[in-house]
């Protein structure tokens, strides 16, 4: 149970005796249990919970929210189990440290995606137990860095929870016990862009074959930002800790991705309006191997001559070398065409 007077700081040894637990195997209990998550929480997440038994209930919009219905609501005594910074649960996690190290003794770093903080505590006293010289990252969205806050800060900070692609690390504050942890310990922390988050999840998907929600990629998202230079030449761990993603945000997270990177690329160009003009654009196009994704045609609302149309297009190339070609080749056959610049903040402009 967490204790704000009294934070439970995590040792190796709790996390010992439940690698322990957990190899001597799980044992079926049948339990009631009551799964209280927020509103916002991935529809697929919620009914997986009610499949495996759960009564679910959605209260409030962020993980604290649910925890602290779930103290006024506990009146007969049930056990809370707080997410991952109770003490018994951050003892489990810590097996992914355990397992890091014992299967891969050559490691130098371990980067960790940072919700409550629990995953980083456990992992950052394993690795630390078992080879002092390793050092451990956590990563966040740089929308919600509440751990970053609290470590500025000397102590938890609430937040707003700002709605973003890693939706998993959405909490408002970082858990007691966790941060009572890391403290002092914790070699960096690394917040990351919404963009390479979505990039990152499209890197899993299509290299690892894995799907994974923004929060589970945040480490990995981490790397491909740059964020970790010290670390090139060395044997670095990404831990991928999450999937409870449901089809239509991962159709988003893809596009989004696919737009940041410019594989999925947006234009508009003046075309002369006879019959070769758009089979001269479709041409152009096609002569860099991109897809057209989707073709529309603008002849009222523009300023140009009356013998030509704009065409607005999206297309999808295979890599970014890919993009940058076509858009050179398309750039030297329509000197005004415009192309749609994605930001990292998310806005839309024509340049």
């Amino acid at each position: 149970m967490m204790e704000p007077e009294r934070p439970h700081i995590l040792t190796f040894n709790e996390i010992k005796q439940a690698a322990e637990r957990i190899e001597d195997g799980i044992i079926h209990t049948p339990l009631c249990v009551t799964a209280i998550l927020p509103e916002r929480c991935p529809p697929s997440l919620s009914q997986r919970c009610a499949e495996l038994g759960a009564h679910v209930v959605l209260v409030g919009e962020t993980v604290e929210d649910a925890v602290s219905y779930a103290n006024k609501t506990n009146r007969d005594g049930s056990q809370i189990i707080l997410t991952s910074d109770d003490p018994l649960v951050m003892a489990g996690l810590g097996t992914v440290g355990v397992e890091i190290i014992t299967q891969l003794p050559e490691t130098d770093a371990v980067i960790v995606p940072v919700a409550s903080g629990g995953l980083l505590a456990a992992t950052l006293v394993a690795c630390k137990k078992l080879k002092c010289t390793c050092l451990v990252y956590g990563a966040e969205c740089a929308k919600v860095p509440k751990m970053m806050k609290a470590l500025q800060s000397g102590y938890p900070v609430s937040l707003p929870v700002i709605p973003n692609i890693a939706q998993g690390l959405s909490s408002a504050v970082v858990g007691e016990n966790a941060f009572a942890t890391i403290r002092g310990r914790l070699d960096r922390m690394l917040v990351v862009d919404e963009a390479y988050i979505a990039r990152a999840v499209i890197n899993v998907l299509e290299r690892e074959r894995l799907v994974a929600d923004g929060a589970g990629v945040c480490a990995l998202a981490a790397v491909m930002q740059g964020l970790v230079p010290e670390l090139r030449g060395k044997r670095a761990v990404c831990v991928i800790s999450g999937g409870n993603i449901d089809s239509g945000r991962l159709s988003r997270t893809i596009h989004r991705g696919l737009g940041v990177s410019g594989r999925l690329m947006r234009f508009a160009v003046p075309v002369p309006d006879h019959c070769k003009g758009l089979e001269i654009l479709a041409e152009a196009i096609a002569d860099k191997r991109a897809v057209i994704k989707s073709f529309g045609t603008e002849q009222i609302w523009v300023h140009s001559d009356i013998g030509s149309t704009w065409a607005n297009v999206v297309v999808e190339t295979a890599n970014e070398e890919n993009a940058l070609a076509l858009k050179e080749h398309l750039r030297n056959l329509y000197p005004t065409i415009k192309f749609a610049v994605f930001e990292v903040d998310e806005k839309h402009k024509m340049r």
